[in-house]
């Protein structure tokens, strides 16, 4: 809109009109270039899996894994891969709502916040994460607003509490979802499901805000080591992968071109109490799409030993050409 004024002016004639501006849709000078508009089901599962591959969880904005999968789920509502892939980002979600909130970042902890509510509407993290921002914004703008130096400092103390705790809650999931995190066995062909590196407290840094009484940086002190917590027997039955019992090859697939392509195709799914692959997905290929549909076709008739409980898996799938 700033470009048609700037045109108007130099050609001597008068601004457009309130009514004029409005006419012109808005967002439509991005339209063309959204890939969440223009892409076909298809394409968003391409986008998902690299945005996934490259670590872009949930930005930037309009090109992020959480995003297209959303799409996907709007077209696909009974697509259960899809629906794995999100609940399987949302503790993630959840982190960098925290670690948004932890560096006074509350635009972007609000954005974080709206994706998690597109994911699940009942999330228990939901209302604790709305109040702390709310909370958190008014500190912030009590401290803006004060007129004594013993206002400010005592708002930017309660805004400092609010986002030491978001700190300290986003560390405290990060490490409860590295130990709960299923483990695959060293034997066999199922390798350890692909997961987003946890945020850890590290990682968490808290800027400083302009006038604002800055804390004294605690001294060091030697802190005891801690015992790690011993696990569930529901933990430790999630641990192991269940023993492969039946494992059909892949066929090669016969519409796939020139029959001298090999390569390899990364599947992700979930094991069922019953020893059934439920969801499988693929998380990386080096070859066609064909390859893809074959590779799932070939996982999701693999049979696991039966424990009476889930687990979260994934393998590659090995295609070379057939014989001639």
């Amino acid at each position: 809109m700033a470009v048609v004024v700037a045109m108007t002016a130099c050609s001597g004639g008068q601004a457009p009109s309130v009514q004029e501006q409005a006419a012109v849709p808005q967002g439509s000078e991005r339209t063309l270039d959204d890939p969440l508009e223009s892409a076909d089901t298809d394409e968003l599962r391409v986008l998902a899996r690299e945005a996934m591959q490259a670590q872009r969880l949930f930005a930037p904005v309009r090109d992020n894994a959480i995003e297209y999968y959303l799409r996907l789920r709007s077209r696909a509502t009974n697509d259960a891969s899809v629906q794995a892939a999100l609940v399987d980002l949302q503790p993630q979600l959840v982190i960098a709502v925290e670690q948004a909130i932890a560096n006074a970042s509350y635009p972007e902890a609000r954005r974080l916040l709206q994706l998690l509510q597109q994911v699940d509407a009942n999330a228990p993290a939901l209302p604790r994460l709305q109040a702390t921002i709310a909370s958190a914004e008014t500190a912030a703008r009590e401290q803006a607003l004060a007129v004594d130096a013993e206002a400010r400092a005592k708002a930017a103390q309660a805004e400092s509490d609010l986002r030491r705790q978001a700190q300290q809650s986003a560390a405290k999931l990060a490490v409860e979802g590295a130990a709960t995190r299923p483990v695959a066995a060293t034997a066999g062909p199922i390798a350890s499901a692909s997961r987003p590196a946890p945020v850890t407290a590290a990682q968490i840094s808290e800027p400083p805000r302009p006038g604002a009484p800055q804390p004294q940086p605690p001294q060091p002190q030697p802190q005891p080591v801690a015992a790690a917590p011993a696990p569930t027997p529901a933990a430790a039955r999630s641990v192991a992968t269940p023993k492969l019992i039946r494992q059909p090859a892949p066929r090669y697939p016969s519409d796939a071109g020139p029959r001298n392509l090999a390569g390899k195709v990364g599947v992700a799914f979930t094991i069922d109490g019953e020893g059934n692959v439920e969801s499988p997905r693929v998380t990386s290929s080096d070859l066609p799409r064909a390859f893809e549909r074959a590779a799932l076709q070939a996982v999701s008739r693999w049979k696991f030993e039966a424990t009476g409980a889930s687990h979260a898996s994934s393998s590659t799938v090995q295609f070379d050409p057939p014989a001639q």
